[in-house]
């Protein structure tokens, strides 16, 4: 390309990129290997892969870190030969429940657990196990990425930190309340918007913008493979 050194990668300025099953992005690996996704880059990246950059059909017109399809299944693969996954794909639910717990009623009322959690149920029982009379005040449907904005909403007044979202909240009716009145607001967390008649979304074509991406530059694979 005219200015550049012969020697220097092609580079090219991709306007639209099409979405279809030849990459998996990094939220998706990590599922199928059971991990957060700051692991499974870690993870793939020791193995010897780089990431492309692409949409995907779950980044939402964002470009995102992903895998060719064939690297994923080999990389899941690995993973399987060195006994770390079963034969059921692991997935991470994004829609549960947030929850007021209070840790010891019977000695101080005030001290609640603050959370989200796929099974309250579990969740409770796990919570047991250091504090057997904990119980559950209030739980509402949610999204796992709402947990930040949630704790923050409600624990606004009257409430001071312990740690690890335990809070010390001097009226936790009241901090039920705001709860109540918090989600009274939101959508069921398992809703989703629909497409506009315009949206890119509906032909599987996704306009990122100008962006420079390495022409034909595929990863590298691990030495001896």
């Amino acid at each position: 390309m005219e200015g550049r050194s012969a020697a220097a990668p092609l580079l090219g300025v991709m306007r639209a990129i099409v979405v279809s099953d030849e990459y998996v992005s990094i939220k998706e690996l990590a599922q199928r290997l059971g991990m957060d996704r700051s692991h499974a880059r870690r993870y793939v990246l020791k193995l010897g892969y780089s990431f492309h950059k692409r949409c995907t059909p779950d980044s939402g017109g964002q470009l995102t870190l992903c895998v060719t399809d064939v690297e994923a299944k080999e990389i899941v693969a690995q993973r399987e030969e060195m006994g770390f996954i079963g034969s059921t794909v692991v997935a991470i639910s994004d829609v549960g429940v947030f929850y007021v717990i209070q840790l010891v009623p019977d000695l101080d009322p005030r001290r609640l657990k603050l959370g989200f959690a796929e099974s309250l149920e579990q969740r409770l029982s796990q919570h047991r196990t250091a504090a057997p009379t904990a119980r559950v005040l209030r739980a509402w449907p949610c999204k796992r990425s709402w947990e930040p904005t949630v704790i923050d909403a409600l624990t606004r007044n009257g409430c001071r930190l312990i740690l690890n979202e335990v809070f010390e909240c001097d009226e936790p009716e009241a901090l039920v309340k705001r709860g109540d009145a918090f989600f009274s607001m939101l959508p069921a967390p398992d809703d989703k918007v629909p497409l506009a008649s315009a949206s890119p979304l509906n032909t599987g074509v996704i306009d990122c913008g100008d962006v420079d991406q390495p022409a034909g530059v595929s990863a590298p694979h691990a030495a001896g493979r």
